[in-house]
């Protein structure tokens, strides 16, 4: 059994069942609160290393909820380095990065991992999740295209314009030939998400995915880049943020964040 070590981070553990819980936590970004989970039917919880304030921590409770699993999440604040502490690379991440999860003997990161291997295992042949499991050879061939314009365009864009306007230290010289490249591929993307919506009901087809989970939860930074009149400005792409938004599982992991 893998404990969290004392010496990298003070744990706040939120263990979740079908009872309702108001933990609220604080955070330089986002006020956090998690409420009402619907109880899991498997009996072990998941352990999960990450923060709140990090995108790809969301999309790994996300999916937690949407299976319905019991979890106990562990806090790593990143704003005091705590994912670089050197016995939680040497037992959690190699990289010194979030999220991390253990589920029985299997310790694994990257969070876009994470994510397949919950559906994989906990979703069933009739998740909508992860189209793999459909065995619909055009489903899937969407699916995959899906997640590749999301990791190979739209959130590198989101990630470097997080990097120049919000992450680096204010020390650093600004790059702004790379915030507008990415500027310019973020629009790009939106555009092409907009279009794509015209003749399906979300990102990587007629099903509710882990695209629309990938993309969606880089929603709170893009409002704090000041950016969200571009996803106003695509009707579609604002609708689907509206409905995804509002599932049960997306409002109990980000009751409190910007909507």
């Amino acid at each position: 059994m893998f404990r969290a070590p004392l010496l990298i981070v003070k744990q706040q553990s939120i263990l979740h069942s079908s009872l309702s819980y108001n933990r609220r936590f604080f955070d330089p970004f986002f006020n956090w609160s998690f409420v009402e989970f619907k109880p899991s039917p498997f009996a072990m919880s998941i352990k999960l290393w990450g923060s709140v304030t990090s995108a790809c921590t969301h999309r790994v409770l996300i999916t937690l909820n949407e299976l319905g699993l019991k979890y106990d999440l562990t806090q790593i604040n990143l704003m005091k380095g705590e994912q670089k502490n050197p016995i939680y690379v040497k037992e959690r991440h190699p990289f010194g990065r979030i999220p991390v999860i253990q589920d029985g003997d299997l310790q694994l990161f990257e969070s876009r991992a994470i994510c397949r291997y919950l559906v994989t295992k906990y979703g069933g042949p009739s998740s909508p999740l992860d189209a793999v499991a459909s065995g619909d050879p055009v489903k899937i061939a969407k699916f995959e295209k899906a997640l590749s314009i999301d990791y190979s365009y739209f959130d590198p864009s989101v990630k470097t314009l997080c990097n120049e306007k919000l992450w680096k230290n204010p020390a650093e010289p600004a790059n702004p030939l790379e915030e507008d490249k990415a500027t310019t591929m973020f629009k790009i993307a939106l555009d092409y998400y907009e279009d794509f919506l015209g003749s399906n009901a979300y990102l990587a087809g007629n099903d509710f995915s882990l695209t629309d989970v990938y993309v969606f939860t880089w929603m709170p930074y893009i409002k704090l880049l000041g950016l969200y009149e571009e996803i106003a400005a695509r009707p579609k792409v604002e609708d689907l943020w509206k409905r995804v938004s509002s599932r049960s599982a997306w409002k109990s992991a980000l009751k409190d964040m910007p909507q």
